[in-house]
């Protein structure tokens, strides 16, 4: 119960890292509000914490659009008195040469993984500094911090998460607002199954991936939601500005 108290706001919690953070969080005792574009998935994410006795709001929302992200932080304060925990964790993916990617690939992408961390931030601060401090988790990706071919767009918008991550870190911290960024390796999700579909043979691909990560296996889910609960609590009340890795040793190498 290290989160007992305290409550949670996790974008994309439909499936994937969001679904396995809100899970976790509301096993800790944290109340969650669950949101993600996809209505139905995220109501499955809400019937399997309330059956485990967990309580979870959710909200449809479309993190590109601020005044939703605006409207799902002032949702959680009414439904529950404040806001403590905020886990930008939405987000897509694209693989194209550069020379392939158009201004509306390029749109969306920024849209969602750098416009809606930042509004995620820019609301959750507002409403943080007026309580007295709290933590934003912003789940940024291992392809922040080297590059991969086809992903030249992805590795802007993670890039800037981080960026922006150490910036607000550095200007928040004395408001007791903690900012923090994990940088996941591949990990077993529905957006990777994704992106292993588009090659002629997804499993070859998805061999050819696990043979480049030292620990010889995908990420789980939950592996990085035990990341995201260590700096929600106050075990890691001295990590401002971090860029954690959890790839299984992929960018060691």
């Amino acid at each position: 119960m290290r989160l007992k108290g305290k409550v949670s706001l996790i974008t994309g919690a439909g499936s994937g890292i969001g679904q396995a953070t809100a899970e976790c969080f509301a096993q800790e005792g944290a109340s969650v509000v669950a949101v993600d574009i996809d209505a139905t998935a995220v109501k499955t994410t809400q019937r399997a914490i309330q059956a485990s006795g967990g309580k979870c709001q959710t909200l449809i929302l479309d993190v590109s659009q601020e005044n939703q992200v605006k409207d799902a932080i002032s949702s959680a304060v009414k439904w529950f008195g404040r806001l403590d925990i905020l886990h930008n964790n939405a987000g897509i993916s694209l693989l194209k040469p550069i020379t392939e990617t158009t201004e509306a690939d390029l749109d969306k992408l920024l849209g969602v993984n750098l416009k809606g961390v930042f509004f995620g931030c820019k609301h959750a601060i507002t409403q943080m500094a007026s309580q007295g401090g709290g933590v934003i988790i912003n789940t940024a990706s291992e392809l922040g911090l080297v590059g991969q071919p086809l992903y030249s767009a992805y590795c802007a918008t993670k890039g800037g998460v981080l960026a922006l991550t150490r910036a607000l870190a550095a200007e928040w911290a004395a408001e007791n607002i903690r900012v923090n960024a994990i940088c996941p390796g591949p990990v077993d999700t529905p957006m990777l199954d994704a992106e292993f579909a588009i090659g002629s043979n997804p499993k070859a691909e998805e061999k050819a991936l696990i043979s480049t990560i030292p620990a010889r296996r995908l990420g789980r889910p939950e592996d990085i939601a035990r990341v995201a609960l260590f700096l929600a609590t106050a075990e890691a009340d001295f990590v401002h500005g971090a860029a954690i890795v959890a790839d299984g040793g992929k960018t060691i190498l």
